[in-house]
């Protein structure tokens, strides 16, 4: 059987870029396609009337930017681990590279099971002090939602270590099967629980944390019987200080990335649910901006995906010390980044209504789910412009020039935001309409760093001279099949 795993150190750049962020980007519409399955079934049989159906739809969608929160760890660890990763395999050093996968397998799997008990007990605190939430109705729901799904933490940490291990050898396909699995069973829970049992926001909540247990299991007996390099056995199975180190050290940084991301994003839920309140509108933006949200997430995948190919392909020549090489990938993968942004506009403006009547939303929630949804399609090619710089610093191991350009970001988009509200009384659409104003910021920041050519002296893989060219060769074949 042909190996799915690819080595980025030859061939065109832009093709080996595209051909690995493919499955990425399928895998990321599977993801989000299994947040809308739940948000669709919520919002449409989630309750015996439209008005309760509504506060079902706002009860999973007004906590979710605290679900990204608790989330920043697994993915900021997971891109840290899986830099130092692609840097040891474009090296061709595997024996490093499976105490790196092993420790980022028990790393991972331990946060994720102090998080879960972490969010079980304080979930009511989260939903009604830090989001917000203020309906009792509505809180009452999204206590039921996400104090269920906390527990499935383990599960999507320990999942998401695998799949930053199978990205980093430049397996990207593989997710991908196990996404499919994983929202085709969601899908068919969400239908059984909520409609046949009627359990409502807590039936979804439950199909989603059983998705999340079969896709880390799947994931897991993959890797190891597919690749041998990650069978680790007794004593192969190891939690090494030494590369738990280098994890943290790319991994902080891209924790406190995704953190400020997550941060950012709980304040402006929060301003949002706050409006919601002030106005007595029954929920009706908290929908609508959930459904933006999903529509914002759909538009952003090609972009996120070419992100993540963009960042292995740098660590991977990083490793190998190609950086002209990396210069080329980067300018190739922003060129198709924005290509791809142009023609995702022109197809969300237009589906922008139809979009917004899946979730069952009333009149006045579509009128702004669509205003929110068609406002973002005309600024995401500056969002296209930004993230694979962002990718090529990361994957060099620059990671704090990356977390800063995010910091920088979120702080512009949330405080210019709190300003037209609070201080302009400028009206909800400051939510989405100071989202450019953060990318603008972000491609001056990240831009100026990648010409710079400092990222260059970030590499995490130590030079060493090289094994005999027959012997590596071997080596390598005995490690994958």
């Amino acid at each position: 059987m042909a190996s799915i795993r690819r080595d980025m150190t030859t061939g065109p750049e832009w093709r080996e870029i595209l051909l690995f962020s493919l499955p990425i980007m399928l895998g990321q519409f599977l993801q989000q396609l299994y947040n809308t399955v739940d948000g669709i079934v919520v919002g449409r049989f989630g309750g015996a009337t439209e008005a309760e159906c509504q506060m079902a739809l706002a009860a999973v969608g007004g906590g979710v930017s605290l679900v990204f929160l608790f989330l920043a760890i697994c993915i900021g660890l997971g891109n840290g681990g899986g830099v130092q990763i692609a840097q040891l395999y474009g090296a061709r050093r595997y024996d490093e590279l499976r105490r790196a996968a092993s420790t980022q397998i028990i790393a991972m799997g331990a946060l994720g099971l102090i998080l879960a008990v972490f969010g079980c007990v304080f979930v009511r605190p989260m939903l009604a002090n830090i989001m917000d939430i203020q309906d009792e109705g509505i809180l009452r729901l999204a206590v039921d939602y996400y104090g269920i799904y906390a527990l499935g933490l383990p599960f999507v940490y320990l999942y998401n270590a695998v799949a930053s291990n199978l990205r980093a050898i430049g397996d990207s396909r593989s997710t991908l099967y196990f996404l499919i699995v994983s929202t085709v069973m969601n899908t068919v829970l969400d239908l059984v629980f909520v409609i046949a049992f009627g359990w409502g926001v807590v039936g979804v909540a439950i199909a989603t944390v059983i998705s999340q247990a079969a896709s880390c299991l799947v994931s897991f007996v993959y890797m190891v019987r597919k690749y041998p390099i990650f069978r680790f056995g007794k004593r192969g199975f190891v939690f090494d200080t030494a590369r738990f180190r280098v994890s943290l050290r790319l991994g902080v940084p891209a924790i406190i990335q995704q953190a400020v991301v997550s941060v950012g994003n709980v304040f402006i839920q929060r301003l949002v649910n706050n409006l919601d309140a002030q106005n007595l509108m029954n929920g009706a933006l908290m929908s609508a901006f959930t459904v933006g949200n999903r529509m914002e997430n759909y538009a952003l995948v090609p972009i996120f995906g070419m992100n993540m190919g963009v960042a292995t392909f740098t660590g991977q020549n990083v490793g190998a010390g190609q950086f002209e090489r990396v210069k080329r990938g980067w300018r190739s993968t922003v060129l198709m980044a924005m290509g791809a942004s142009v023609a995702i506009s022109v197809v969300v403006y237009i589906i922008a209504p139809e979009f917004a009547v899946l979730f069952g939303t009333t009149h006045e929630a579509k009128d702004i789910a669509v205003e929110f949804q068609r406002f973002m399609s005309l600024v995401i090619v500056l969002f296209a412009a930004y993230m694979p710089t962002a990718g090529t610093l990361q994957g060099a191991g620059d990671a704090v020039w990356s977390t800063a350009a995010s910091l920088l970001t979120l702080s512009v988009r949330v405080l210019t935001a709190y300003a037209l509200v609070y201080i302009f009384s400028y009206g909800y659409p400051a939510v989405w309409q100071t989202m450019p104003i953060g990318w603008v910021c972000a491609i001056i920041f990240t831009y100026a760093r990648f010409f710079s050519g400092r990222w260059k002296e970030k590499s995490v893989v130590a030079k060493r001279d090289s094994e005999p060219e027959g012997q590596e060769q071997k080596t390598e074949e005995g490690l994958f099949e």
